[in-house]
């Protein structure tokens, strides 16, 4: 009798593996977006640990737009880092909101099924402790919410 290569089965395995593989990623890719809260929370993240590029790439392009990345990063770490002294901030992110519309700026750019929350920072900083209140809104951009604030002024 003669014995039959293990080659073939090898083969069947990765084979096999590979696909399993592609299909993750395949599912992956098709998740739902992160959830408005997820997204506002990501991007305090970024700004506590003083990572105001990656928070910067969380923005609607409306507000890229509005602060090119480089400018946005220094100054943050110009208000923050260094008039403020403030090494670390604490971060309180209230219950979302769901609004119908958003009026973004002065010119009337208005968008359309956008969530809101309300934001405290607090900081300990050379002038004592602070504490910033900010409206946050989210908007789907492209299958996205993406971070604006309000500028209609």
């Amino acid at each position: 009798m003669r014995r039959r290569s293990p080659v073939p089965l090898v083969i069947g395995v990765i084979a096999s593996i590979l696909i399993v593989v592609a299909l993750f990623m395949i599912v992956g890719e098709s998740r739902e977006p992160d959830t408005p809260e997820e997204v506002i929370k990501e991007f305090y993240q970024f700004e506590q640990s003083g990572d105001f590029g990656n928070a910067w790439e969380l923005f609607h392009p409306e507000m890229q737009n509005k602060f090119p990345k480089s400018s946005y990063i220094q100054t943050k770490n110009h208000v923050f880092m260094g008039h403020m002294v403030v090494d670390e901030f604490e971060v309180e992110v209230g219950k979302i909101e769901k609004l119908e519309k958003f009026t973004f700026n002065e010119e009337g750019l208005t968008f359309k099924n956008v969530r809101k929350a309300e934001v405290d920072l607090f900081f300990d900083s050379q002038f004592g402790e602070l504490t910033i209140s900010q409206t946050c809104y989210v908007a789907l951009e492209e299958g996205e919410w993406k971070i604006l604030w309000d500028y209609s002024f």
